[in-house]
């Protein structure tokens, strides 16, 4: 029987913030602080991402949107879980039906 690697032989994941046009980013700024205004600080004005990225090129395998840092933040966990704990196939079989960037 042969031992399976874990994805994250393979790949990593990270936060970073969606690439918006000039237009979207201003308005997402407005509303954000429109939203803190009135006392609700949960409006994030960058829209933070988890992608998953190749360790040889750097090429997305995933990137999956999020509506606030703290949803990233738990996404980011339990992906950086799965990607210790899955051999790639598994991971992909679990992960690539929730991908924005089809």
């Amino acid at each position: 029987m042969t031992e399976e690697t874990h994805a994250s032989s393979g790949y990593e994941a990270r936060l970073e913030a969606v690439k918006t046009g000039p237009l979207r980013a201003a308005g997402r700024w407005v509303v954000a602080l429109a939203s803190a205004t009135l006392g609700d600080a949960e409006f994030e004005a960058n829209e933070p991402q988890v992608v998953v990225h190749s360790r040889l090129d750097d090429s997305v395998l995933l990137s999956l949107h999020t509506s606030s840092l703290e949803e990233a933040e738990r996404l980011i966990v339990q992906i950086r879980e799965d990607l210790d704990s899955m051999t790639v196939e598994e991971f992909k079989n679990e992960w690539l039906p929730a991908n924005d960037d089809r």
